[in-house]
């Protein structure tokens, strides 16, 4: 039998008299009351000062609700955008307790109150809203009519002159309002450009393009911003030839006169060689197709010159001004104000089309206006 020697039994007696004496864990505790948490808040800009009136805090962490925190006591925090922000707070005291308060705190300025037209259309008036730090708006469109929409789309009942009152509450509970007085007038020279069904009477087919008879009155759908009915050129193809439509209306303008032209139109993705033209010519048999003095294309949508592609259109659906190519077309750079430049006779023409492609769907078009600017 194999025998231990004195010194590794002294060894191991002495290993396990040594762990015997450290059995016991100690730990110190703290007494003490638990926290509170509490603040307010001063607001009247994006800076705000938050005053801490917790009680017994040790320590203090602040969530702003705009994805920033702070460790300080009562900090004063900026934030980027003016709103309503969930603040929490949270508290510990010295013997570890913990508590949480969350506020919603208003950063802003006070609010200040504007409007102007986005646009319009017969009796038909888009209101843009430039008021800043709102909470809620309501309109008074002196209609005896109102609307809690923050960019109403109204249609007032007849033509005339109407005071229209913008009321804003702000961010901060201050109440303020702003009232302007707008003509609703029946300014548009162009007759049908509403493109109802009895519409068609005001617009003359050219005959040199007239294999794709468009459909006044459609009711199946309508480009944005387009009201009532709407004109729809039927979906065509050709890949040997052209198809296409022009259709034009005679309006008089003077000499040295500013009109805008205007129209909401739509065409889905996916076009090859394809256009949809507006011109404005002195005759009515003369459409010049290209960036010459002499050309005649006002707003100009097509796949030569930046819809989307030769052989992949993008969708469109819209303000004319807006979508039509900024290189082509003399209108474009003009935001589509023309000046006339001699009194007399001119014709507004629309034309949509295609040479050896395809339009991928309907065309639909409404809203078409030629005004007299002030």
């Amino acid at each position: 039998m194999k025998r231990l020697s004195i010194v590794t039994l002294y060894t191991a007696a002495a290993l396990l008299a040594a762990c015997q004496k450290d059995t016991t864990i100690r730990s110190e505790v703290v007494e003490g009351p638990a926290p509170t948490a509490a603040f307010t808040a001063m607001t009247g800009s994006l800076a705000v000062t938050f005053n801490n009136t917790s009680a017994n805090a040790e320590s203090h962490y602040w969530r702003f609700g705009d994805g920033t925190s702070s460790t300080a006591a009562s900090p004063v925090h900026t934030y980027v955008s003016s709103g309503k922000y969930q603040v929490t707070l949270t508290t510990r005291s010295a013997a570890g307790y913990a508590a949480t308060v969350t506020q919603t705190v208003a950063a802003a300025a006070p609010a200040t109150a504007d409007f102007g037209i986005a646009s319009s259309f017969g009796q038909n008036v888009v209101f843009s809203n430039a008021s800043m730090a709102i909470d809620k708006v309501v309109w008074d469109f002196g209609d005896n009519s109102q609307s809690t929409e923050l960019t109403p789309d109204h249609q007032f009942p007849a033509y005339g002159n109407y005071t229209v009152k913008l009321t804003v509450t702000g961010l901060l509970g201050d109440v303020v309002v702003k009232s302007k007085t707008i003509t609703v007038a029946d300014n548009n020279l162009l007759k049908g450009g509403g493109f109802e069904a009895s519409d068609g009477q005001f617009w003359t087919a050219w005959a040199t393009q007239n294999n794709n008879p468009p459909v006044f009155g459609f009711t199946g759908d309508k480009p944005a911003g387009g009201y009532g009915a709407a004109l729809r050129f039927p979906s065509f193809t050709n890949s040997s030839g052209s198809t296409n439509q022009l259709i034009y209306q005679a309006v008089n303008v003077v000499a040295g006169k500013k009109y805008q032209l205007s129209a909401r139109v739509k065409a889905p993705a996916g076009g090859s060689q394809c256009y949809f033209q507006f011109y404005i010519s002195t005759d009515a048999n003369t459409w010049v197709e290209s960036t010459a003095a002499n050309a005649n294309h006002f707003l100009v949508i097509n796949t030569w010159w930046g819809w989307g592609s030769q052989t992949n259109t993008t969708a469109i659906d819209g303000d004319l001004v807006t979508l039509a190519n900024k290189t082509y077309g003399f209108g474009a750079t003009t935001g589509g104000v023309y000046v006339a430049p001699a009194t007399g006779t001119v014709y507004i023409g629309v034309q949509a089309g295609t040479w050896q492609g395809k339009s991928n769907g309907d065309w639909l078009l409404d809203n078409l206006s030629f005004t007299v600017l002030p």
